[in-house]
């Protein structure tokens, strides 16, 4: 399958993601700390029922590089807890406002770290992009200075996480690519905040819905790591569909339109996603 493709199938699992890390916020009445321990859990468990179809468990990790296993766990974990403690204080829009800083951030990466050589044309569609995210997420904003300093941050971590993913994509399966991603983070959380978490699913008003909407969430969240995955694997410049990737933002708050009730500037976000698609076929050049 072209790897614009699954890029595109993962932008779309990521942006329902990220209308229902907005539910899950507002409907888990528990610390972020839990909520960036259950969401990645539930994710685990699906990946491990998953994994015969997804190209079973690796078992030689001596092509595997730690580094970039570190990375994708370090990167994901912490940048869990972040983006649940900054979402907590942000609206919807002021939320794609500060995270889509990581376009930046895997442009800039990339170039340092990932030799990635961007032409006129894909130079333009970044630029394109970035227009998009822009003009899709301003207009009302109530400025939380720690909340976007927070998304910011998780932006960058989210940034180390993508590209790190890029590199391990070729050393492991699918489904192990999976549980490295998700069993890391959550012992990320965990282990720093155990208390907190066991504390906050004894105390929980409703264990069923504590458990089950991360459950949930971890849908489309396992969607968007694994169509990343063999698009990673497949495109020929892997960075490529890291920048792609920020797109999402557009997608997420159309989204946020219908299912959140954010109903300001419908035109604005249509035209941001023709500008989406006009950048993605530049990008791709």
């Amino acid at each position: 399958m072209d790897w614009l493709l699954l890029t595109s199938f993962s932008i779309v699992s990521r942006s329902i993601y990220g209308v229902m890390t907005k539910v899950l916020s507002n409907k888990v009445k528990t610390s972020s700390y839990t909520q960036a321990t259950l969401l990645p859990l539930g994710g685990a468990l699906l990946a491990f029922v998953l994994a015969p179809f997804l190209g079973g468990l690796t078992t030689d990790f001596s092509r595997v590089s730690i580094i970039a296993a570190l990375l994708v766990i370090l990167g994901q974990g912490f940048g869990n807890i972040v983006y649940f403690e900054a979402i907590k204080n942000l609206t919807s829009g002021t939320a794609q406002i500060a995270f889509s800083s990581i376009l930046l951030f895997n442009t800039v990466l990339s170039l340092a770290f990932l030799n990635l050589h961007l032409s006129f044309l894909n130079v333009f569609g970044l630029i394109l992009l970035s227009l998009a995210i822009l003009s899709v997420t301003t207009g009302k904003v109530e400025f939380h200075k720690k909340g976007i300093i927070l998304m910011v941050f998780s932006a960058f971590l989210f940034s180390i996480f993508q590209l790190s993913s890029s590199e391990i994509s070729k050393q492991v399966s699918a489904a192990t690519y999976l549980l490295i991603a998700y069993i890391g983070a959550t012992l990320v959380v965990f282990i720093l905040k155990w208390k907190i978490v066991i504390n906050d699913i004894r105390h929980a008003e409703s264990l069923k819905l504590t458990l089950g909407i991360p459950l949930l969430t971890a849908v489309p969240s396992l969607g968007n790591f694994l169509f990343a995955y063999y698009a990673y694997r497949t495109a020929p410049e892997p960075a490529k569909v890291a920048m792609l990737l920020t797109s999402q933002v557009v997608l997420t708050v159309i989204l946020s339109y219908f299912f959140l009730k954010e109903k300001n500037h419908l035109l604005r976000k249509i035209i941001a996603a023709a500008l989406v698609v006009t950048a993605a076929i530049l990008i791709k050049s």
